[in-house]
C-alpha cells in the first residue's frame, strides 16, 4: 500500500511540475510576443497599470497551457513532457550558453534590436530541443549548456583581464571585440559540448 501511494504521489508531483514548467514557458512566449507586437505597432503602455498587464499575461498563459495539456501538444506533434525543459532552455540555459553572441550582434548592427532577434532565436531553438526531439538527436541534456557557459566565461575572462589589468586598449576596438566574441562562442560550444560527450562515453574495459 505504501508503495502504491508513493507512486501515486510521485506521479502527481511530476504532473504538477510539468504543468508549472509548461506555464512558465508559455508565459515567456506570451511576454516575447506581446513585446514584439507593442514594438511593431509602436504602442505606448505608459497609461496601462502594471497589474493589468501582468494579469492579462497570466490569464493568456493559463489558457494556452490548458489547451496544450488538453490535446494541444498532440495536435502540434510536440512532446507533452517538454514544457519544463523548454522553460529552462529558453529563459536560462541557452541565453547563458550563447551570451557572447549578442555582444557581436550588438556591435555589428550598432543598435539594440539584435538582442530581440537573439532572444527569439534562443526561444525557437529551445522549442526544437525540448518539444521536437532536438536534445535526443544531439545526445544532450538541458543543463549541458551550463558547461558551455562556464567555458565561455573562462575564455572571455582572458581578454577582459588583458584590458582591465594590462590596459591593452586595442582589444576594445569594435572589430576586435566582434572577432573575440565569435571565437569565444565557437570555442565554448566545441569545448563544452565535446567534454559532455566524452564524459558520457563508457570507459573501456
Amino acid at each position: 500500500m505504501d508503495t502504491s501511494v508513493r507512486v501515486d504521489v510521485n506521479g502527481i508531483l511530476a504532473t504538477v511540475a510539468a504543468s508549472i514548467g509548461t506555464f512558465v514557458g508559455v508565459a515567456w512566449l506570451c511576454f516575447l510576443a506581446g513585446a514584439a507586437v507593442v514594438r511593431l505597432l509602436d504602442v505606448s503602455l505608459a497609461g496601462v497599470p502594471d497589474q493589468a498587464v501582468t494579469l492579462t499575461l497570466v490569464v493568456v498563459a493559463l489558457g494556452v497551457t490548458g489547451w496544450l495539456e488538453d490535446g494541444g501538444f498532440e495536435r502540434l506533434g510536440a512532446d507533452p513532457d517538454g514544457g519544463p525543459r523548454f522553460a529552462w532552455l529558453a529563459i536560462f540555459f541557452l541565453p547563458l550558453a550563447f551570451s557572447p553572441l549578442p555582444v557581436a550582434l550588438r556591435l555589428l548592427a550598432d543598435s539594440t534590436s539584435p538582442f530581440g532577434a537573439f532572444v527569439l532565436g534562443s526561444t525557437v531553438l529551445a522549442g526544437w530541443l525540448a518539444f521536437y526531439g532536438g536534445l535526443e538527436r544531439l545526445g544532450l541534456e538541458p543543463d549541458d549548456f551550463v558547461r558551455v557557459f562556464g567555458v565561455a566565461l573562462a575564455l572571455g575572462a582572458v581578454p577582459v583581464a588583458a584590458v582591465v589589468l594590462l590596459d591593452v586598449a586595442w582589444l576594445t576596438e569594435a572589430p576586435i571585440v566582434v572577432a573575440i566574441a565569435v571565437v569565444v562562442q565557437c570555442l565554448a560550444l566545441w569545448v563544452g559540448l565535446e567534454t559532455v560527450q566524452n564524459d558520457r562515453e563508457p570507459s573501456p574495459g
